[in-house]
């Protein structure tokens, strides 16, 4: 396996995320077109259009520009969740006790999608309900999400031992 890199990239580009977000968004603007057509107050009423269309905008642009990158190496295991993470968290294949390629539940075991978790446990995912659980030592936990979990089971099948 030497020199071999796993690499993946998931964003909610064209997921059911983004339909169910445009989907949200094309009703609640409508409606504000029609109040702001019937509106007396035309000056208030563009004000609290500018507002909701404006944030409607920034949360679609964050949605959009969220990456999960996950990077496996001879030596170590590497994510960053941009763009609350930009540099590449490493973690050294000497500091990683063990590990597993899951299935979980995202919303029971850790309430959702995201960044999520506790003292112990943490948690990286963008969709899917596979992903890769690392113990790091000192009861402290990771898990990066993935949709290429037999990918990446071939890959770490061999990974701890070289």
């Amino acid at each position: 396996m030497a020199n071999r890199i796993f690499k993946e990239s998931q964003t909610y580009i064209g997921s059911w995320v983004m339909y169910f977000i445009i989907l949200a968004e094309v009703p609640i603007l409508i409606l504000l077109t029609v109040l702001y057509a019937n509106s007396d107050d035309k000056q208030e009423m563009a004000i609290a259009l500018g507002v909701i269309l404006g944030t409607m905008i920034l949360v679609f642009i964050l949605i959009f520009n969220l990456k999960l990158e996950t990077r496996i190496d001879d030596n170590s295991i590497s994510f960053r969740y941009f763009p609350f993470i930009r540099k590449w968290r490493q973690f050294p294949k000497d500091t990683i006790k063990s590990y597993k390629v899951i299935k979980y539940s995202p919303i029971t075991d850790y309430g959702g999608w995201g960044f999520k978790g506790n003292k112990t446990t943490k948690a990286y995912s963008v969709l899917g309900d596979e992903g890769l659980l690392m113990d790091l030592g000192k009861k402290k936990k990771l898990l990066i999400g993935t949709m290429k979990s037999k990918e990446l089971t071939d890959f770490m099948e061999n990974w701890m031992e070289e």
